[in-house]
């Protein structure tokens, strides 16, 4: 068995999520524009759910970048996920409780983006504490 150089996994990782992230956004586009300038069809839900598929590219690879990193790492990607699911849930619920108040109700689809960005702060903070 050949040895990688340390961060291969971490950029086959970030190829795999960037690769699927083009191709959800280029899905997303498409099936909006279908969705606003065609006629309601029994496809409408098929189209409208299509961005989901590349989509699902994602948790597959981060499960894998998972398994394939170190002791050390995983428990920088374990406070990084601790840290985006708990942020992310205090500011989506702080909002929700605002729609109270009258602000607009947001559209579901930024929640996984505020999760992700909530990660990428927990991943920053976990990794500067162990440097």
């Amino acid at each position: 068995m050949t040895e990688e150089h340390p961060g291969t996994e971490s950029r086959k990782y970030l190829v795999r999520v960037l690769g699927a992230t083009l191709l959800y956004a280029a899905a997303l586009v498409l099936s909006i524009r279908w969705l606003q300038h065609n006629p309601p069809t029994v496809w409408k839900y098929p189209i409208a759910v299509l961005p989901v598929l590349p989509a699902l590219v994602i948790p597959v690879a981060a499960a894998h970048f998972f398994r394939t990193i170190d002791e050390l790492q995983r428990k920088i990607q374990l406070e990084g996920l601790a840290f985006g699911f708990i942020a992310a849930a205090v500011l989506t619920l702080t909002y929700g409780f605002l729609g109270n108040a009258g602000l607009p109700q947001p559209n579901w689809v930024w929640v996984w983006p505020v999760m992700g960005a909530c990660w990428a702060v927990g991943l920053a903070l976990a990794r500067g504490r162990y440097r």
